[in-house]
């Protein structure tokens, strides 16, 4: 398939001004192009153990493996992050269950993996798309995310448009495509803590044409003076934020304010407190710490956290998983599997999953800020909590 467009030329730039992750950031930030260009992009930890999953599930889709398991103990990223037990259970099993899952659902699907693509029209654009294949009916992109935080989701989606159409217009994966030829775009996010693990969403070439046309026009404005800056849920993995005008600007805002200007300010800025990760940070424990003062913050409240389980005792636990027939080999990670481990190995096994409630303590970690219209019921507390706890404290 090929496109008659006119290429943006940013060849005497070594910084490639915009790639998948980064396609909606630029997007709605235009000005974050040229300063990104400016500072490292540090790696995190979760970034890290991303790359080892996109690399071992690499393996098993390449048949590298004898069996999927055999991932496990090997040192992905560099030698920086060991697949462990546990890692393997939470992330790999269900990606590759999601994926098995829509193959039998199409029929079949013959797909390259881990494909570097090149986006026309914009100098050093290009990216690495996790799955680019077909079925009968229709092409499919497909996006592994490994994070915990917040779900992603495939509607309309920018990453995967950008892969879609990059991959569109790179060989090998340009045979998938056609002009009629519905495109199909999927994420899996197994370890997703607050939203659906798998989603999908339908498009075609012509929606592909105007969000290329669209993110054009974005990368010419970004090295002009019409270049402008935009918070929003893009800021969260910009690497630029500490040079950011708007963000150090809120920064600095949060530790002048009075505890009055903090109950009038703060329903206004925490809708940006995930997306921003030390500004949010900020945000979320002034208001946090208001909240369990007993002060008021118009549209939020505090909740319990998530729930924790643990084995109230783990020898009797060990008996009932002898008696349902999991093997002795399974019962154990260097000590008690946690009962999600247990739950998924007894699934596995064909055996029954449900847990007996005398088994496993389950509490909420702590609480944490939630906006109204969460489903869970507020925590009570308090007018005066901290000064009770002080005067508690001082009685010892």
């Amino acid at each position: 398939m090929t496109t008659e467009v006119t290429t943006i030329d940013h060849s005497q730039r070594a910084h490639s001004p915009v790639g998948g992750s980064s396609a909606e950031r630029v997007l709605n930030c235009t000005a974050s192009v040229e300063l990104c260009a400016r500072y490292e992009n540090v790696e995190t930890e979760f970034a890290a153990e991303g790359t080892a999953c996109h690399e071992a599930i690499d393996l098993i889709l390449m048949g590298k493996t004898r069996k999927d398991t055999d991932v496990i103990g090997v040192a992905f990223n560099k030698n920086t992050v060991v697949m462990t037990e546990e890692l393997f259970h939470e992330a790999i099993v269900p990606a590759l269950d999601m994926f098995d899952a829509l193959d039998r659902e199409l029929g079949g699907i013959e797909f390259f993996n881990e494909q570097r693509v090149v986006f026309p029209g914009i100098e050093n654009a290009f990216g690495t798309a996790d799955i680019v294949g077909t079925s009968r009916d229709r092409t499919i992109v497909w996006d592994w995310k490994f994070g915990r935080g917040k779900a992603v989701y495939a509607e309309a989606n920018p990453q995967l448009l950008y892969y879609a159409y990059a991959a569109a217009h790179t060989a090998p994966t340009n045979k998938f495509f056609a002009p009629d030829k519905p495109i199909e775009v999927f994420i899996a996010q197994p370890r997703t803590n607050d939203g659906e693990p798998f989603t999908r969403w339908m498009t075609g070439m012509v929606q592909l044409e105007a969000f290329a046309l669209e993110l054009r026009q974005a990368v010419e404005i970004a090295f002009t003076t019409e270049a402008t800056f935009n918070l929003g849920p893009w800021c969260q993995f910009c690497n630029a934020k500490r040079g950011c005008p708007l963000y150090t600007n809120k920064v600095q805002e949060v530790g002048l304010l009075t505890r009055e200007q903090l109950e009038a300010e703060l329903e206004k800025w925490l809708p940006y407190a995930d997306t921003m990760i030390a500004w949010g940070k900020d945000v979320k424990d002034a208001a946090h710490k208001l909240l369990e003062q007993g002060g008021r913050v118009p549209g939020w409240k505090l909740v319990n956290g998530r729930q924790t389980r643990n084995w109230v005792d783990e020898d009797r636990a060990l008996k009932h998983f002898a008696r349902m027939g999991l093997p002795a080999a399974e019962r154990h990670v260097k000590k008690i599997i946690s009962p999600k481990q247990a739950e998924d190995r007894l699934k596995a096994a064909g055996l029954p999953a449900e847990l007996p409630k005398a088994l496993v303590d389950s509490r909420p970690s702590g609480t944490t800020l939630a906006p109204e219209s969460d489903k869970r019921p507020a925590v009570a507390i308090a007018p005066d909590a901290l000064k009770l706890l002080a005067d508690r404290l001082a009685a010892k």
